[in-house]
């Protein structure tokens, strides 16, 4: 298992597998404000500590601004204590049905509607649910895939794998064993360093 450590380069970094719990516990160690940030999140703050990542990085917004109870699920009721569970998931696809007709889901739908959702409390503007169903409809209707979500490692190789036409008829059992196996080696943990590695896919 690889180590975290500040003198690390970015080659280890991005071909080693790390849990969340020894991500915030480095994190905390560079002065980075762990907050409710997830794993994919943590990976890219320690990135921009470490070798200077110049992307957008993602703010740690909690979900609840006070211990009221969580919203009350209508189009008019403004996102205060925003709950992320199967009940607001359901409310927010039926209503999007509603009001847009049928529209496929797509792969990361969830991820970057809490990313806009964050990113519009962080800069101070107020949303109703009515603005996460809007929302989460122009995602879906979106041409082609969503971007993959930045450094969630594991389910964009997934994603990649099964998107491959060399790999069609594989499932999802397939795609997460040659995750394991790449997840085992020091390569990059992307779709791509697997398909260029034959030592891999020849197991």
């Amino acid at each position: 298992m690889s180590k975290l450590y500040q003198g690390m380069s970015q080659e280890e970094f991005d071909g080693g597998y790390f849990y969340a719990t020894e991500l915030k516990a480095f994190a905390k160690t560079l002065g980075i404000t762990v907050g409710n940030l997830k794993k994919n999140e943590l990976e890219l703050h320690i990135k921009a500590h470490l070798f200077g990542y110049s992307g957008e990085l993602p703010v740690a917004v909690p979900n609840r601004k006070n211990s009221a109870a969580r919203d009350l699920l209508t189009l008019d009721t403004l996102v205060v204590n925003y709950v992320s569970d199967k009940k607001t998931k359901s409310f927010l696809l039926a209503a999007v049905e509603q009001q847009f007709g049928p529209l496929a889901d797509k792969s990361g739908q969830w991820y970057w509607l809490n990313h806009w959702r964050k990113q519009c409390i962080g800069e101070g503007k107020t949303i109703t649910y009515g603005d996460l169903v809007a929302h989460l409809a122009s995602l879906k209707k979106k041409p082609g895939r969503l971007p993959q979500i930045p450094s969630a490692r594991m389910n964009n190789f997934i994603s990649d794998y099964l998107s491959d036409s060399e790999n069609q008829g594989s499932g999802k059992n397939e795609a997460l064993k040659a995750w394991y196996e790449l997840k085992e080696s020091a390569l990059p943990k992307t779709y791509q360093a697997y398909k260029n590695a034959p030592a891999l896919l020849a197991k």
